[in-house]
């Protein structure tokens, strides 16, 4: 009787024991929508102390939820901000995000830097012209996830975004002269700094936008401008060195061909800094090594 007693409650014991955990998982997730994150790796540029692999700690980006095909009933999300850990993950949703009831997946796509406005899924996006502190490389730092089915899932979606425009990066050598490079300035001269953007499919243009203006100051991970062709024999780069012994520009030479910044890719410029002038190398990569060029540049 103690023994039929004793198997009874331990079967009672598993049968809550099963409750609970069944209770604790509908707590723990009730069909939201979880997300996790990542950036398109390269190859090159990309040490510890650049932060073009994962979306920035406390940077925004902006997410667009649809049902699938065939689904009624399912209003979706429009531009839900989520705030990046800087690990891939997201907190701090605008909007709780859940499936269909009907357990069907949902598309998603998602972009950064977020941006608040509802009037429009296409506008005007600008790069800082001054982009020497992380702050204002990271919200020039133009992403997009493309538009992809997922699966009713408790685990998080990684999405994984794309670069939309162009990265700058200068690396400064002293030469002849043994000039004093500490603290230099490094400009692109006048680059084109706006595009159109649409937010919900990625689509991005210059056509319409805003002339060329000012420059754009490189800070330690470099600068991002807008796609666009440098002609030849128009100014390119600017190097000012902290003692005001000059400026020193790279143009492009005039026997070589037009200078083409395709987005997605990272334009890296090696300079020797002579007191006479600039020698210069550079590496056009497309997050993965393309080509190289060499070129020369002199003060002006």
């Amino acid at each position: 009787m103690k023994t039929r007693l004793f198997m009874t409650m331990a079967a009672a014991t598993l049968l809550l024991a099963g409750c609970s955990n069944d209770e604790n998982e509908l707590d723990n997730w009730n069909g939201e929508i979880r997300l996790s994150s990542g950036l398109v790796v390269q190859t090159r540029a990309n040490t510890a102390a650049v932060p073009d692999k994962q979306i920035a700690e406390d940077e925004q980006i902006g997410v667009y939820v649809t049902g699938v095909s065939g689904e009624t009933d399912y209003n979706g999300y429009t531009n839900v901000s989520a705030t990046a850990d800087g690990a891939g993950k997201f907190s701090n949703y605008s909007t709780t995000m859940y499936y269909p009831q009907s357990g069907n997946g949902v598309q998603i796509s998602a972009y950064h830097p977020y941006d608040s406005r509802t009037d429009a899924d296409e506008y005007d996006f600008t790069v800082e012209t001054v982009q020497s502190t992380a702050a204002n490389y990271f919200k020039s730092d133009l992403l997009y996830c493309t538009t992809a089915t997922y699966a009713r899932s408790k685990d998080a979606h990684n999405l994984t975004f794309d670069h939309k425009l162009v990265k700058v990066v200068c690396n400064l050598t002293a030469g002849a002269g043994s000039p004093d490079i500490t603290n230099a300035t490094v400009e692109i001269v006048t680059p084109k700094r706006a595009v159109k953007f649409n937010r919900k499919t990625g689509a991005v243009t210059t056509a319409g936008t805003p002339a060329k203006s000012a420059n754009v100051t490189l800070g330690q991970y470099g600068a991002i401008i807008a796609p666009q062709t440098y002609t030849m024999g128009t100014k390119f780069l600017k190097v000012t060195l902290a003692g005001g012994s000059g400026a020193f520009y790279y143009t492009i030479p005039k026997d070589e061909a037009n200078l083409d910044l395709a987005a997605g890719s990272i334009y890296t410029f090696n300079i020797t800094v002579d007191l006479t002038g600039l020698t210069v190398t550079s590496a056009i990569n497309e997050w993965t090594p393309v080509t190289t060029k060499d070129g020369t540049a002199v003060m002006d």
